[in-house]
């Protein structure tokens, strides 16, 4: 068994711990969090900060995983990410074992794809995705890395995902667009065309709604 510490403690975190208990390799030596340092999440005890990652990994614990979600914005995730990188730590792929995975898929590493999850041949999957649960990607579509794939948002074949994108709840994007760095697709919109780098866009057809005074709220993409 593997020793793996995990780094966050919310919902994600919870759905993550299921996983690694389904898969049967890693054994989870405790959760960080400073929000809820001392707290038992699914049986797992909240040990401290992030700022235990040096000590641990100096003890012998070498995996990790990412343990927060994003709901509209991928910034934590990532600098958790290359913090638990940096502290040495191999960070490990959180995959359920009732997802669906092509065997010509390419993964990186860090990835969490949920239960009901469709990944068909020769999808590229980067570091640090999440895949969430019953979302579809098909055929040929190239996810970069901290992207955000939400429950049930389906990707026609060709699809290219930026580093960071968000795709929101039951969202649909058409094959071949690709959704730039950063970007954000709201919950059940239907992406037709390309979407720029940082822009929101929502709605069927997917368009950019700026709010009043400003762009789209993150808020609108979940």
């Amino acid at each position: 068994m593997i020793q793996v510490v995990g780094i966050g403690a919310g919902g994600h975190a919870k759905v993550l711990l299921d996983i690694l208990r389904l898969m049967n390799n890693y054994r989870v030596i405790g959760l960080l969090d400073p929000n809820c340092v001392g707290k038992s999440v699914s049986g797992v005890l909240v040990l401290g900060g992030d700022e235990l990652l040096p000590r641990l990994r100096a003890e012998g614990v070498a995996a990790a995983f990412v343990g927060v979600g994003g709901a509209g914005d991928n910034t934590l995730r990532i600098r958790l990410y290359e913090k638990a990188q940096t502290a040495g730590f191999a960070l490990i792929n959180a995959i359920h074992p009732a997802s669906v995975l092509a065997s010509s898929v390419q993964l990186g590493q860090g990835i969490a794809i949920m239960a009901s999850a469709i990944v068909n041949p020769d999808a590229r999957i980067g570091d640090n995705v999440i895949i969430n649960t019953g979302a579809i990607v098909e055929h040929d579509c190239d996810i970069a890395s901290h992207a955000h794939i939400s429950p049930g948002a389906v990707l026609c074949g060709g699809v290219r995902v930026g580093m960071g994108a968000h795709i929101g709840a039951g969202a649909t994007v058409r094959q071949y667009v690709t959704v730039g760095d950063r970007a954000l697709v709201g919950a059940g919109a239907v992406v037709i065309k390309d979407v720029a780098p940082s822009t929101v866009v929502l709605g069927v057809p997917a368009r950019t709604r700026p709010a009043p005074g400003g762009t789209a709220s993150r808020e609108d993409v979940r």
